[in-house]
């Protein structure tokens, strides 16, 4: 193996659990408030472009629509959203935060940035710019259909 191809599986490795420790401890941080990592990625979403459908936000996290749509149900279940009319679109129900979603998003996101800050002690913002364009694109790369290259 070269060596770039060493330090790839090694920062692979390394991402998985990075992944699995963030999403535990952040699983953790709100779950006193009925959430989970996967609920909040749905109410970030919701916070940030308003009510939509299940589809709308399946796309816009890169999820699948029935993925997303097991969250959601299980927001409505637990108080925290609402499926409203769709004026757009008479089977598609619009899904949004009910008042209590919101407070309990809003509460997470306090413990979030309080959580991140300890989690950012000694690293620059530099440092931390760049290790997020190289996880996006090694996102992006991945996202595309796995292929080994001829030799």
């Amino acid at each position: 193996m070269s060596n770039k191809v060493e330090a790839l599986d090694r920062l692979q490795r390394a991402c998985d659990k990075a992944a699995g420790a963030l999403s535990d401890a952040g699983d953790d941080l709100v779950a006193d408030l009925g959430l989970s990592t996967a609920r909040m990625q749905l109410l970030d979403d919701l916070a940030a472009n308003g009510p939509r459908t299940v589809s709308q936000v399946a796309r816009s996290l890169g999820l699948s629509r029935q993925a997303v749509q097991r969250v959601a149900d299980d927001l409505v279940q637990r108080g925290l959203a609402a499926y409203q009319p769709n004026p757009d679109h008479a089977r598609a129900q619009l899904l949004d935060m009910t008042a209590g979603g919101r407070a309990a998003h809003a509460e997470a996101a306090r413990r979030k940035a309080l959580w991140l800050a300890s989690l950012g002690q000694g690293l620059t913002p530099a440092w931390i710019d760049m290790a997020s364009e190289l996880m996006t694109l090694l996102a992006r790369r991945a996202a595309q259909k796995a292929q080994i290259p001829d030799a």
